[in-house]
């Protein structure tokens, strides 16, 4: 059987997120936070997709805000559409006014950082740094036994995985982020037959406008295979025990909390 990259994200938080999910098709909870957070991150994802485009349009770095800006708006009315399945019968306009003003901040970061980046590269160089080869890319293997869609793909020159995150920006970079570049390396490695390795990827941040390295090292690559293999034994029968990471913060946010102790 084919793991979905994004599976391995979830068991490195819980095991039983793949038991309850995918096995018994439990649907998560809503909650207000939770209802939010859903709205938030398809808005932030969307951009962050569309930036390539918009990126490759501009001419001038004084035009990044306002194209930015005009594009933001469009998604806030395309992201119903875009994502109804995923946001189901949230109450979208209820958060609208504070995302809005939340991302207006981070656009404004994102053009800082880019007129430093110009006047130390020039603006094409910079542009060619942010600007991806791909985006969305799907990929699987049948010997790695791993799939998933790669948000964006670097070429400069050498491939390089980068996965999109919405949420609150940690430390560091949670376990969980570093399994899906370095499988996502792995993957583009096995499509392309790659006699080097893919060294590294990227965890790029939309809050802050950051891409923090993931190095693809031996022991995260094993990593990411037995965690394959423990996703297939779920898959296969077992049944991972209740808090089996004894991690109650874990717990109290997670959205199947509801659930999870009574099955």
């Amino acid at each position: 059987m084919m793991v979905q990259v994004s599976s391995l994200n979830q068991y490195s938080f819980c095991p039983r997120i793949i038991y309850l999910s995918k096995i018994l098709k439990l649907k998560p909870e809503f909650s207000p936070e939770r209802s939010r957070g859903l709205i938030s991150h398809a808005i932030r994802r969307e951009l962050s997709m569309r930036q390539s485009r918009l990126l490759g349009k501009i001419r001038d770095v004084n035009d990044l805000n306002s194209t930015l800006v005009e594009e933001l708006d469009r998604i806030l009315e395309d992201a119903p559409h875009i994502y109804k399945g995923f946001l189901g019968e949230v109450e979208y306009n209820r958060y609208l006014p504070e995302i809005r003003s939340e991302i207006l901040h981070e656009i404004g970061i994102m053009g800082t950082k880019l007129r430093f980046m110009v006047e130390e590269i020039g603006f094409e160089r910079a542009l060619m740094t942010i600007i991806p080869w791909k985006v969305e890319y799907t990929v699987r293997s049948k010997k790695l036994r791993l799939s998933g869609r790669i948000d964006k793909v670097m070429r400069n020159p050498s491939y390089t995985p980068v996965e999109i995150k919405t949420s609150s920006v940690p430390d560091g970079i949670w376990a969980g982020d570093r399994l899906q570049i370095c499988a996502y390396a792995m993957l583009l490695e096995d499509r392309f037959n790659l006699k080097e390795p893919i060294p590294f990827g990227f965890v790029e941040y939309t809050r802050a406008q950051e891409r923090r390295p993931v190095m693809t090292t031996e022991e995260l690559r094993r990593k990411v295979l037995e965690t394959r293999d423990e996703i297939i034994d779920i898959f296969n029968g077992d049944i991972p025990e209740i808090c089996p990471h004894g991690n109650g913060k874990k717990c109290r946010s997670c959205c199947y909390k509801g659930q999870c102790y009574d099955v």
